[in-house]
């Protein structure tokens, strides 16, 4: 019967190649390997190159027990959406119950804690079917566990009994107060690096910004109009690029800054975290959409929690301040800005690393 299903019922599985899975990260990976798990079983070759590159990439994420989790829940996720058919994919799910189950419970017994068997249910009790849980799990105490504690982020928690007040924050986030609303530039739209120069060790903090020879580094703090308006004033005074790595993007402003830099012929590369994209108000796919301005994100169930930009290749954002309306006026957020060679070189490294491996 299997014979006849593989025949008659389903479509050739796409074939795979090294060079398929040579550069990929994690999920393309994933996405890559698993409808083409036949020809890799049976091609001794392409299963040592593919488990080889399984190891690679897995070894570079956490494996801290809730990361762990999360991995094996994509790798179960991947599978179940390469399958043909339903009774796989419920055979799947029961699988991934089972694993899941025996890992939580070797965790625990690692960490000292008494594994307690549960209790059945009650053939005489009335069955009420339960909310599917959710793929991530409780986060731990790690560092490799750290949750971004922005308000206004967007990112995936382990269901609470308490009310959960989070939605009401977040629309609350996206209001703009009165005497605030509005931004303004104190440098002139594609004024160049010069300029910010100037303004940063001449008039902005005057000599006790400058460090000699030309070179700053301003410390900024939020909520703070005077803070933000030097932030845009560097994002304005693009003449030629702005790369932007940050996780959250949904202040209105800052986007329509990066507008009119795009007009001004200014190439702009945004990346941003997959879940904060795929959120309310998020700006990213509206400008790629809209204004042709690429974005790109992680795709994996960690965050991309970086926050700094790069003007010209000259100046440098960097800080807590994610650009939405929460960080801007409600939270305690800094930046610095500089144009010190070194940091901007480093900086910039990183983001061509991220923008190849995204």
């Amino acid at each position: 019967m299997n014979v006849l299903y593989e025949l008659f019922c389903m479509g050739s599985a796409p074939s795979i190649s090294e060079s398929d899975i040579k550069g990929a990260n994690f999920q393309q990976f994933l996405s890559k390997t698993m409808p083409s798990a036949k020809q890799i079983i049976d091609d001794d070759y392409m299963k040592q190159a593919a488990t080889a590159r399984l190891k690679s990439v897995v070894g570079s994420k956490s494996h801290s027990p809730s990361n762990t989790l999360r991995t094996v829940a994509s790798m179960f996720d991947a599978a179940s959406a390469a399958c043909e058919f339903q009774r796989e994919r419920c055979m799947l799910e029961w699988l991934q119950t089972c694993v899941t189950t025996a890992v939580e419970m070797a965790f625990a017994e690692a960490n000292g804690t008494a594994v307690k068997p549960s209790k059945g249910p009650d053939p005489e009790e009335e069955f009420v079917q339960q909310e599917p849980k959710s793929r991530y799990y409780r986060i731990g105490d790690s560092d490799d566990d750290f949750v971004p504690s922005d308000e206004d982020a967007i990112v995936p928690a382990a269901p609470k009994k308490k009310p959960n007040r989070r939605k009401r924050k977040e629309e609350e986030d996206q209001l703009v107060p009165d005497e605030a609303k509005g931004a303004s530039s104190v440098i002139s739209a594609g004024a160049g690096s010069k300029a910010v120069v100037k303004y940063f060790t001449q008039q902005q903090g005057g000599p006790s910004a400058a460090m000699g020879n030309g070179y700053y580094a301003r410390s900024y703090f939020f909520p703070s109009k005077e803070s933000f308006n030097s932030f845009i004033s560097v994002l304005n005074s693009a003449k030629s690029t702005i790369d932007v790595c940050v996780f959250a993007m949904t202040d209105d402003d800052v986007a329509d800054a990066l507008i009119d830099a795009k007009k001004r012929n200014v190439k702009i590369r945004i990346i941003t975290d997959n879940q904060q994209a795929a959120g309310k108000g998020a700006d990213a796919a509206r400008l790629q959409a809209d204004h042709g301005i690429p974005y790109k994100t992680d795709n994996t169930t960690g965050y991309m929690h970086n926050k700094f930009a790069i003007v010209d290749s000259a100046t440098l954002i960097n800080g807590s301040f994610n650009w939405s309306k929460g960080a801007r006026f409600k939270n305690r957020e800094n930046i610095i800005i500089t144009n010190i060679p070194e940091c901007i070189k480093e900086f910039q490294k990183q983001f061509e690393k991220l923008w190849a491996e995204f």
